[in-house]
């Protein structure tokens, strides 16, 4: 199975090459640590070519950070501390990108780290969403839910059994797939144009798409205008939200491109490790049976671990960065983490 993965990563890259064409991408490791934006009205850019739209708010809420050091900077996001009001951020660029995009890759997808932050309780959201252009509509966006601490993806649809047209949100896995503060998610999304269909693929690894019996897709054919990082708050909302987002790709790809991919991503994205960074214990979580854990650390040294089925204490370690490495019945994985 190994080797099944690794020519099928040899497949990726090469069918990519040929068929994929990146829009936008940033890892903001380029960026000066402190605001983003210098001004809140989205009339001048900031760092990056970002605009911040921040009603009530103030540039210090667009924030370059360094948050750990094995995602070097980040960019943060700080909500509302009331029960209303929404921030934007993004940058210029995108319908000029996907109107030069390859023939045929008519599937715009996003890949996005998200750092579930270190405040609970409240109501709200943190998204990334892709609107078109004059309707609003969102054609696909993928985010954390701070009451619930679940993922959530967002897109265009018609309700069948009441014949409403407009955003709808959807929780992505089973309510015992919840993400605590102070933990780092890698979440997915995509619309294709052709279909209107979108799709999510939270930290668990599983795409889901809704059951075209109760939601039929209701944007076929548009393009998508704009990329947007959100912060949403929402009715009984007292916190102000800190969220971050780090290691953003949007792709223009096709149906191809996309199988492929997903078959490779699949395996790695079936193994959580959380929180990251990590204080006292650190949990690992697995649709393959666990056969093997160990854990190093930078010089390459292994180092002594307690395990309790899923859940590993890491208390004594020495503050810094390790490798876990995780065998299950089918594969081998390594994952970085920080010891605080």
């Amino acid at each position: 199975m190994k080797n099944f993965l690794s020519i099928n990563a040899f497949l990726l890259a090469l069918v990519q090459t040929f068929n994929a064409q990146i829009l936008q991408s940033d890892n903001f490791n380029s960026y000066t640590i402190g605001n983003v934006g210098t001004d809140i009205t989205a009339t001048t850019p900031g760092q990056g070519g970002f605009y911040t739209d921040f009603a009530g708010g103030s540039n210090a809420d667009a924030q370059i950070v360094s948050i750990d050091a094995a995602h070097d900077k980040s960019l943060q996001l700080t909500g509302n501390a009331t029960a209303t009001g929404t921030k934007y951020m993004w940058k210029n660029g995108l319908p000029a990108a996907w109107a030069a995009r390859t023939p045929g890759n008519d599937i715009i997808k996003l890949n996005v780290k998200l750092y579930t932050g270190s405040v609970t309780g409240g109501n709200g959201w943190a998204t990334v969403l892709i609107y078109n252009t004059t309707t609003h509509k969102t054609l696909t966006g993928i985010g954390y839910d701070y009451a619930s601490q679940r993922t959530i993806g967002i897109g265009n649809y018609t309700k069948t059994t009441t014949g409403v047209t407009g955003n709808y949100s959807f929780y992505l896995e089973p309510n015992t797939y919840t993400y605590p503060p102070n933990t780092w998610i890698t979440l997915s999304c995509t619309f294709n144009k052709t279909t209107g269909i979108a799709t999510w693929t939270p930290p668990g690894g599983n795409t889901y798409s809704p059951s075209t019996i109760d939601y039929i897709p209701a944007a076929v054919g548009q393009d998508p205008f704009e990329m947007d990082f959100v912060s949403v708050a929402s009715t009984g909302n007292t916190v102000a939200h800190i969220t971050s987002f780090d290691d953003y790709t949007l792709t223009a790809i096709d149906s191809a491109v996309l199988a492929t991919k997903e078959t490779v991503e699949e395996a790695e994205n079936n193994i959580l490790v959380y929180p990251n960074p990590a204080t006292d214990m650190i949990h690992v979580q697995s649709k393959s049976l666990i056969t093997k854990i160990e854990i190093f650390d930078v010089s390459g040294k292994k180092v002594n671990i307690k395990l309790d089925r899923d859940k590993i204490e890491v208390r004594d370690l020495i503050p810094g960065t390790y490798i876990i490495n995780i065998e299950t019945k089918e594969n081998k994985f390594s994952k970085k983490f920080i010891k605080k």
